[in-house]
């Protein structure tokens, strides 16, 4: 089971402090480094059942006593310190196949998008809330929130909508579909998918690529002024207030290496620390410098990864099952 550590947001500790938001070529942008947080890395536990029978699509944790998952039916799982709830449908039935994300603003407010019927549902810290459509939404794909309460959320054909801690409304679109999405506030969110898009309160930017023209499949950002994007062919991108950098290739060859593997998500607690995970079983740690990677869950695919802080994260896999890693 996961140990207490301190607290923070799904994506890290996210603040309202904006940056002025430029999106340049990647040729001469710097990654921001930071000394490293922490002593040494993460060190993972037996993967313990959660959902078997299906994977675990989604996770955020809003603090380190406080985790929601989302298994591939669309049933929730609330995560209190100690132990792993059993499955907790939305108002006495699941969200439903195609309910893939879900990000937490706070232990009390989580929120979720069930594709198959456009449909948002949240969590209050205690019970699942009735769902909601969002008018206009077809086959919602991806929620982020930040601390403030504020979230967006993207359907497949790139309409946007906002929440602003009481209602949804549509806003400006976004470009086509995304995988992921973090907000640090109302006026800054990075989305990705076939590029990298950014929300400044009133409007997405056109996708740029930065680099990368693989898929890209995460996204973390704990401040206006540092996020991570990471892509299907291994690699991760960063951005430092003020452009992207380059990709560079975040699975190195090497014991630990997965040639070929993919990296399937990303979270940044603080701006020097991130944990992705691969479809390969591994986790890769990032703490300023290189990054370095760990096999935790040897041919197996994992699918979400959130830490609340840096000296815990929490990884599932596509067997229904978790693990928590600690120093």
């Amino acid at each position: 089971m996961l140990a207490a550590c301190g607290s923070s947001s799904a994506t890290g500790t996210a603040t309202t402090a904006t940056a002025t938001a430029r999106t340049t070529s990647p040729s001469h942008a710097p990654t921001t480094t930071k000394p490293a947080e922490g002593a040494g890395p993460l060190h993972f536990s037996a993967f313990s059942p959660l959902a078997p029978g299906t994977g675990v699509a989604s996770l955020s944790c809003a603090a380190t006593t406080s985790c929601i998952a989302l298994d591939d039916l669309g049933r929730g799982y609330h995560f209190d310190g100690t132990t792993w709830s059993a499955p907790a449908p939305a108002t006495g039935q699941p969200l439903g196949p195609g309910a893939l994300s879900v990000s937490c603003a706070s232990p009390d407010l989580c929120l979720a998008v069930a594709t198959a019927a456009s449909q948002t549902v949240s969590w209050n810290g205690a019970v699942w809330t009735a769902p909601v459509t969002l008018d206009g939404a077809s086959g919602l794909e991806a929620v982020g929130c930040a601390t403030t309460g504020y979230c967006a959320a993207v359907d497949a054909e790139g309409n946007a909508f906002a929440f602003d801690g009481q209602r949804w409304q549509g806003t400006s679109g976004d470009w086509g579909s995304v995988s992921s999405i973090s907000c640090v506030s109302s006026s800054f969110c990075m989305s990705v998918s076939g590029g990298i898009s950014q929300w400044n309160g009133s409007s997405w930017t056109q996708p740029g690529q930065f680099g990368t023209a693989s898929t890209l499949t995460g996204v973390s950002c704990p401040s206006a002024a540092f996020c991570t994007a990471v892509d299907q062919s291994g690699q991760a991108l960063q951005w430092n207030g003020q452009a992207w950098s380059a990709p560079v290739t975040a699975e190195h060859a090497g014991p630990a290496s997965a040639i070929g593997a993919a990296l399937t998500g990303v979270s940044c607690p603080t701006v020097s620390f991130c944990a992705a995970v691969d479809s390969q079983g591994g986790v890769l740690q990032w703490s300023g410098g290189a990054w370095t990677r760990t096999a935790v869950d040897a041919g197996a695919k994992l699918t979400a990864v959130s830490c609340p802080s840096p000296t815990l994260c929490v990884v599932a896999d596509q067997s229904g099952r978790v693990s928590d890693g600690t120093r």
